[in-house]
C-alpha cells in the first residue's frame, strides 16, 4: 500500500493520544488532516499535521458535529476517518452508513462498540465465557437475590459512562439501601459488583483484524492511578502478563471486535487472580507505551480499514518500559501518603516517556499544561465520586 497517497482525517484534536496516532501515521507518510475545537489544542500545536482545520462543531458535543464531520471528509477528499476519543466514536458509529458512503472507518463497527460501551453488556459477555469477574449482578436479576450472595463493601459505575465519572464504593448495606430508595437512582443504569481489593491493575493491549485472528497484544502495569481510589493511569509500566492478555484476546474474540481496545483487569489481592475491570473501546490516553515498544497502531487501523492485510507484530518483549503523564502525576505527588514511598521513586524517570512531550515536537506539551492547570478545578468536580 502507498501510504503517500492516503489522506487521513484525525478527530479529537485536543486529546493527548491524537499525537501518538499522528505520529504513527506520519512514521509511514501519510498525508494527515487534524480537526480542533480552537488553537489552544495539542493537534493544532503540533507540527505533524498536513492541515488543521479549527471549527468549533469539531467536538461531539456539538449539535452539528456529525454534519461537519460529513462536510469535511468530503470537501478534503478524505481517504480514512480515524475517530479518537470515546464520543467521537460514538457519533461516527452511530451513522456508520451514511460515513461509509465517502470515507472508510478505521475503528471498531458499532455492534461491537456498542458492547463495550455498555459496561453491563460487556460483563455480560465475559460472564458467559468464563471470564474471571468481580461479584456482579447480571442484567434483570433481583436486587435482593443478588444481595443474598454479595459481600459488602459495593461498588455502582454507570453502565454508559467515561473513566471514573459516577463511581460510588457503599461500605455498607444499610448505605446502599438508602441510595436505592432516591427516586432519582436507577440501579439498571449501573453495573453493580463487589469492591475488588486489589493493588495492582493491569492493562491490556489488543488488535483484531478482519478475520478475528489477534494481530498484537500486550500489558502495562498501572503504578500510579488519580484520583487516588479509582482515577485514570499516570504512571504504567510494559509487563509480561499472559494470563490477562489471553482473558483479553478470548474476550474481544467473542464480542467480534475489530481493530485496537484496552482491556483492563484488577489484580485481586488476595487470590492473585486478575478480575476484569472493563474494555475501553477507544484509543487511550496511554497507548504510547505501545508506540515506545514498537507496535505502529495507527498503520494497522489505515490497513483494517481499507480492508488490506493487517501488520502482525511479534509478542511484546519490552518489558520495564514506563509512560508518565506527569500533568496528573503532581496531583498524585500532592495527595497520596505514598508520596515519598512509591516505587519506582516519583523522582525518577529511568526507562520512561513523557506522555504529552516528543522530542522534535514541544510546542503541544506546554498547551496540554497550561491547559490542565486552568481546567483542573473543573476535572475534578466532574470526577467526584458521589
Amino acid at each position: 500500500m502507498d501510504y503517500s497517497k492516503m489522506k487521513v482525517l484525525l478527530t479529537d484534536g485536543g486529546a493527548r493520544q491524537t499525537l501518538t496516532i499522528l505520529h504513527g501515521l506520519k512514521k509511514i507518510g501519510c498525508h494527515v488532516t487534524v480537526i480542533c475545537k480552537d488553537k489552544w489544542t495539542v493537534g493544532y500545536a503540533s507540527k505533524l499535521p498536513d492541515k488543521k482545520i479549527v471549527d468549533p462543531r469539531a467536538v461531539p458535543a456539538h449539535e452539528d458535529f456529525v454534519p461537519f464531520l460529513l462536510e469535511t471528509v468530503q470537501k478534503e477528499n478524505i481517504d480514512v476517518l480515524l475517530p479518537i476519543a470515546e464520543m467521537t466514536t460514538d457519533a461516527v458509529t452511530s451513522h456508520e452508513e451514511e460515513f461509509k458512503k465517502y470515507v472508510k472507518l478505521a475503528c471498531a463497527p458499532r455492534a461491537a462498540y456498542e458492547q463495550a460501551f455498555d459496561k453491563q453488556s460487556t460483563f455480560e459477555t465475559a460472564l458467559d465465557i468464563g471470564i474471571p469477574c468481580p461479584y456482579t449482578r447480571r442484567a434483570g436479576q433481583d436486587v435482593e437475590e443478588y444481595l443474598q450472595k454479595a459481600t459488602f463493601p459495593l461498588i455502582i459505575k454507570p453502565r454508559h459512562g467515561l473513566g471514573s465519572i459516577g463511581f460510588h464504593k457503599f461500605e455498607t448495606e444499610q448505605e446502599f439501601r438508602k441510595r436505592l430508595k432516591d427516586p432519582d437512582f436507577d440501579i439498571d443504569d449501573y453495573v453493580l459488583q463487589e469492591f475488588v481489593e486489589f493493588d495492582k491493575r493491569i492493562g491490556t493491549y489488543a488488535f483484531v483484524d478482519q478475520k478475528n485472528q489477534i494481530c498484537m497484544s500486550m500489558a502495562q502495569d498501572v503504578l500510579r492511578w488519580f484520583p487516588l481510589d479509582a482515577g485514570t493511569a499516570v504512571l504504567v509500566r510494559s509487563v509480561d502478563a499472559p494470563e490477562a492478555i489471553h482473558y483479553s484476546c478470548r474476550l474481544l474474540q467473542a464480542m467480534n471486535w475489530r481493530g485496537f481496545a484496552n482491556v483492563g483487569f484488577m489484580i485481586d489481592r488476595h487470590t492473585g487472580q486478575p478480575k476484569l475491570l472493563e474494555i475501553n473501546g477507544r484509543i487511550t490516553a496511554n497507548v504510547k507505551l505501545s508506540y515506545v515498544c514498537g507496535f505502529n497502531l495507527a498503520r494497522q487501523l489505515v490497513e483494517l480499514a481499507c480492508d488490506e492485510k493487517v501488520t502482525r507484530y511479534a509478542d511484546n518483549k519490552h518489558f520495564g518500559v514506563m509512560v508518565r503523564h506527569m500533568q496528573g502525576d503532581i496531583p498524585w505527588f500532592l495527595k497520596s501518603r505514598d508520596r515519598f514511598r512509591t516505587k519506582p521513586s516519583w523522582f525518577s524517570w529511568k526507562n520512561t516517556k513523557d506522555l504529552v512531550y516528543w522530542k522534535g515536537d514541544f510546542k503541544p506539551w506546554l498547551v496540554y499544561t497550561f491547559a490542565k492547570v486552568f481546567g483542573y478545578k473543573d476535572a475534578m468536580e466532574k470526577r467526584k465520586h458521589q
